[in-house]
């Protein structure tokens, strides 16, 4: 059945003068206000735990962290991420350093003044010796006494703490040297004094792979650290021994606050980049050549990498 127009508009009216409708569209207002909100705070809940799922599988966690790094090769892991015994020196220009003792090198002797040759080399092979001994030597990183090195040195005027500086030690019970070894580059060269004694200048810098025993990044896969150990010393040939005449030493990648117990102490991942939230920027280039350290024993650095 039809309405007719005016009979339609007229119970319009009617409704719009019921005194009831205002309240019933208050209800129905804080109904569908209710409905909305409920429905609000679920979404908010379902997103919160949707961000926090999402969060935990994309990796927003401490940069130190990896994750779902068994999928990811390891020569594009961040700079963050650990290293490892399957690239030990990753990221590192001292990868393609000589190994060892191999990256001592001699300079050719040549005669000068009343010294020839022969009274240079054997002077030059001995601070190869002591560099060697007290810095790669198997024995002495592990922790052995570099008898054979020091006893080169004249000890009469030789501070203690450079003596024990000139030695490289690690806790063996905690980290052990990787079986590719150490990285070493650096300089040596002589001169002759008006004295007419041979004076050596030798700056080298060894970089050590360490494998920590109980540290694994993947299965079976171990965390590996790097520090650095940056030596110039000058020394002089006289009464058949070397007379340390300066001496300035360096280290990176060590913990700067542990204890002065004659090791150095390696950072993992994690120690490595709270060190370098901590430094605000007062970074050391290791590997920047001709760079001259300050004087004296010691110095703990915080780097721009190892």
């Amino acid at each position: 059945m039809s309405v007719e127009p005016t009979e339609y508009v007229a119970r319009l009216r009617a409704r719009a003068g019921d005194p009831g409708r205002e309240e019933a569209l208050r209800r129905d207002r804080t109904a569908r206000r209710r409905k909305v909100a409920l429905a609000a705070g679920a979404g908010v809940l379902l997103l919160g735990g949707f961000g926090y799922w999402l969060a935990d599988v994309t990796g927003e966690r401490p940069p130190y962290e990896p994750f779902g790094a068994a999928t990811v090769r390891e020569e594009i892991w961040p700079l963050e991420w650990p290293y490892t015994v399957d690239m030990p020196f990753r990221n590192s220009p001292a990868e393609g350093w000589a190994q060892g003792a191999d990256g001592i090198y001699v300079p050719q002797a040549m005669p000068s003044g009343r010294l020839a040759e022969k009274d240079i080399t054997p002077v030059l092979e001995e601070v190869r010796t002591l560099l060697a001994e007290t810095n790669v030597s198997p024995r002495t990183l592990a922790g052995a006494e570099p008898a054979a090195g020091l006893a080169l040195l004249d000890a009469r005027g030789l501070d203690d703490a450079v003596r024990r500086d000139l030695v490289t030690r690690f806790d063996t019970g905690q980290v052990d040297v990787d079986a590719r070894g150490i990285r070493t580059r650096g300089t040596m060269r002589y001169e002759v004094s008006a004295a007419g004694e041979v004076v050596v200048h030798a700056d080298y810098t060894f970089v050590y792979p360490l494998v920590w025993a109980r540290r694994e990044v993947l299965p079976t896969v171990a965390e590996v650290s790097r520090v650095s150990v940056r030596r110039q010393l000058t020394v002089t040939a006289r009464g058949g021994k070397l007379v340390l005449v300066s001496y300035a030493s360096e280290a990176a990648g060590h913990d700067c606050a542990a204890p002065k117990d004659g090791r150095l102490h390696p950072l993992t991942a994690e120690g490595r980049w709270k060190a370098y939230r901590a430094a605000e920027g007062a970074l050391v280039d290791p590997y920047e050549e001709g760079r001259v350290l300050r004087d004296g024993p010691g110095h703990c650095v915080t780097p721009t990498g190892t």
